[in-house]
């Protein structure tokens, strides 16, 4: 069942328009400002204590943040993941919930920490706000992303009410669903597994002449079990394709700020080399859409078998 969610009961009941607009070969779609914020995919039958979130799927931007970009279509488009959670849906039949992004990177970062913001890109720090000014952060990849590369995506720094109303209607639902699956999960299960899927460039995918195909980040142990980490890589390599673990990518946010193993919470970061379904330049898929899908719900079901047992009593 596919259910949009937005800022309000009205937002849950719209679809987004059918019509989009191609900016240099680039769907640039413009997202009302009550429209749905997210998407979530639930099972038809028995969900299974497995959450699938797909943070920069999203190809919509909202008509204020989209007129007050200086970069193109194409470099804004840039730094989204392409329809990663197409190759996850055949695992919702096996009871996986599914919470995909509407929203586009370049709108807000839902896999940076909400205080992850070089100062110098805002008129004015919010009050109270102690920013995480982080190496990403200064180079404009902070929760609302700045730069693209050399790129300056904004015409001018955000505002402190724009950037406190961007939080507070794209950051903050998004997160809020997330915790309230991840509990209501738990709570039923007393365990749970999070993957937390996205793509990456073959430039950023290891050596040249060798790229990675799938990584998988557990923060080098700390967000999910071991056997599950070495279950998702054993299942990966058996496809053919070429995996690492924590290189080049050890888990954002998401991984790090949920995974809560000995919570019985576990995270796992799934990063899937783009040209294996994508086109890498307009992120439309090809043909490697269909061959890669199976693998999708074969390694939800390989870690739902190897997920451990229940680690926290239900509620009374």
């Amino acid at each position: 069942m596919h259910t949009p969610h937005g800022p309000s009961r009205r937002a849950a009941r719209l679809s987004l328009p059918a019509a989009c607009g191609l900016v240099g070969g680039v769907a640039m779609r413009i997202l009302p400002m009550d429209a749905p914020v997210f998407e979530l995919v639930e099972p038809q039958g028995p969900p299974a204590p497995v959450l699938i979130t797909a943070p920069h799927s999203g190809t919509c931007l909202p008509p204020d943040v989209a007129a007050s970009l200086a970069a193109d279509a194409a470099t804004a488009a840039g730094l989204d993941d392409g329809p990663v959670h197409r190759l996850f849906l055949d695992a919702v039949p096996l009871g996986a919930t599914l919470l995909v992004a509407r929203c586009r990177r370049a709108c807000v970062d839902l896999n940076r920490d909400p205080r992850e913001m070089a100062p110098e890109a805002l008129e004015g720090l919010p009050a109270g706000l102690r920013p995480h000014i982080t190496p990403r952060a200064r180079a404009g990849l902070g929760v609302v992303p700045t730069r693209a590369g050399a790129v300056r995506l904004y015409r001018a720094p955000l505002s402190t009410e724009a950037f406190v109303r961007r939080l507070a209607t794209y950051w903050e639902p998004w997160h809020r669903a997330l915790q309230q699956r991840l509990a209501a999960l738990a709570e039923r299960f007393g365990r749970v597994l999070l993957l937390d899927v996205h793509t990456m460039p073959t430039s950023a995918a290891g050596e040249a002449g060798a790229p990675v195909d799938v990584c998988i980040g557990d923060r080098f142990g700390k967000s999910a079990a071991p056997a599950l980490s070495r279950a998702a890589f054993e299942l990966c390599a058996a496809h053919g394709l070429r995996v690492a673990r924590n290189t080049p990518f050890a888990g954002g946010f998401i991984t790090r700020h949920y995974g809560r193993p000995e919570r019985g919470i576990h995270a796992l970061q799934i990063e899937i080399r783009r040209a294996l379904f994508l086109d890498e330049a307009t992120l439309e898929p090809h043909a490697g859409l269909q061959r890669l899908r199976p693998l999708g719900r074969a390694l939800v079901a390989r870690l739902l078998a190897e997920l451990p047992a229940r680690t926290v009593a239900p509620a009374a």
